[in-house]
């Protein structure tokens, strides 16, 4: 009998981490699993860095309507810099209103947030001659609406279902002149371990590959650790990634949630001591 599956992709990448964890969020209800090993501050000003600053940014200059859109235009055609937009336009406002929600901390890690961002867009620019030629025609293609709802179906081996992944990127860039886009992923927490930040960025690279034929290449921001903010992978980087590891971590998260079969995977000891789950784990899923 076919059975189908609806996941998102932060609990594909929950798997990833720990197949345990994903079990232990679907089928016992405990939904801060993946809390559990993160340094830094969760998701707490990451998730405010991409919905008031990053979405507010392309949502703007997708529309040319605004006075903020003809801000941004002026800075791509060089009559100001686009750090000093962003940062007067959209992130002082946004200090100003909600100040006594942030700590000293998180205002500076989102100010150098905004200036890796912008160097990394703007390198991404001076690849694109016809945004300079022709602002106001070219702008509403680079500017992807941000935090679009996706969804793509994977097939389980052997006619046992399907795995339907749904989610919504933070930020994405494409180049009409060269068909190439860029997808920025904004992440709060510390540095310390790609892989669920990655898995989560091949997914969502996936996602709009089979939307759009088009493989992005990938930009993980990491607002918490200063000195390391960013791993950036190229679009053939990105495709060898994941046609070698998504497959396998697919029929991963297909067993747990509909098979409640916990494959087996080489722990990581480091996070096991920190899981509340250590002792009983065995038993719950062996």
């Amino acid at each position: 009998m076919s059975v189908n599956i609806f996941t998102t992709v932060s609990d594909s990448a929950l798997c990833q981490k720990c197949p345990a964890l994903l079990a232990y969020k679907i089928h016992r209800g405990f939904r801060n699993a993946w809390r559990i090993g993160i340094k830094g501050n969760g998701a707490a000003y990451g998730t405010i860095f991409h919905k008031k600053i990053a979405r507010v940014f392309f949502e703007a200059a997708s529309k040319p309507s605004g006075s903020l859109y003809r801000k941004i235009k002026r800075s791509l055609l060089g009559a100001t810099t686009l750090e000093s937009v962003i940062r007067e336009d959209i992130f002082l406002p946004l200090l100003a209103a909600k100040s006594e929600s942030f700590t000293s901390e998180q205002i500076t890690a989102m100010a150098e947030g905004i200036s890796v961002w912008v160097k990394a867009m703007s390198e991404f620019f001076a690849l694109i001659p016809s945004l300079s030629e022709a602002p106001d025609k070219v702008m509403p293609m680079v500017f992807i609406k941000p935090e679009q709802k996706l969804q793509a179906v994977y097939e389980y081996p052997s006619g046992g279902g399907t795995l339907t992944v749904t989610g919504c990127y933070d930020a994405l860039l494409f180049n009409p002149d060269r068909g190439e886009a860029r997808l920025f992923e904004f992440k709060s927490y510390m540095k310390s371990d790609i892989s669920v930040p990655l898995s989560q960025s091949l997914i969502y690279a996936w996602l709009i590959r089979e939307h759009t034929g088009i493989t992005p290449s990938v930009e993980i921001i990491y607002l918490s650790d200063i000195g390391k903010k960013t791993d950036v992978f190229g679009a053939s980087s990105v495709d060898g990634m994941i046609e070698a590891g998504l497959p396998e971590l697919f029929r991963s998260v297909f067993e747990v949630i509909a098979l409640r079969n916990v494959p087996e995977f080489q722990r990581d000891l480091n996070l096991c001591r920190q899981c509340p789950f250590n002792a009983r784990c065995g038993k719950d899923w062996r």
